[in-house]
């Protein structure tokens, strides 16, 4: 029978999510959902870490744009039900390297039923991935720049 998942998604204290996901989904799903439920733009690379110890080789799973200088498993070619987890797993999902966004994952329950999407249901703080909101910037401004310095 197909089973489904339920996490919590922590970015710290009093920020989290509370996802549902199927168990034969990718870990590329996943980060699919959590950037989204976040409300995160996905543009920089995310690795999972399932021993819950950032940057530990012997259980990382990287972007599938990773070019890698080791061997590693990458998130679109595994899924959810490799790990065989059960309520109470823990493991880490890591973000933009540079930034080095951390979320803490936990098992809350496997349910015996699927779900058809994966979504989060309940949303309890919130983070800003960017300072500043991409529509601030007209594009047409750096035009200008260039005629002023013409002149010189």
């Amino acid at each position: 029978m197909e089973k489904s998942l339920v996490l919590s998604v922590s970015a710290g204290k009093g920020c989290y999510r509370h996802i549902r996901i199927s168990e034969d989904a990718t870990l590329l799903e996943l980060s699919d959902v959590i950037l989204e439920s976040f409300n995160f733009i996905d543009d920089h690379l995310h690795a999972f870490f399932m021993n819950n110890h950032a940057w530990d080789d012997s259980a990382k799973y990287m972007s599938p744009e990773y070019e890698p200088i080791d061997d590693c498993g990458f998130t679109d070619k595994v899924k959810l039900s490799d790990f065989f987890l059960t309520k109470g797993d823990k493991f880490l999902y890591v973000f933009d390297f540079g930034e080095d966004w951390q979320f803490r994952i936990s098992v809350l329950r496997v349910l015996e039923e699927p779900v058809d999407e994966p979504c989060a249901f309940r949303s309890v703080g919130k983070l800003v991935q960017y300072e500043y909101e991409f529509d601030e910037f007209d594009e047409g401004d750096d035009d200008e720049d260039d005629d002023e310095n013409d002149d010189l």
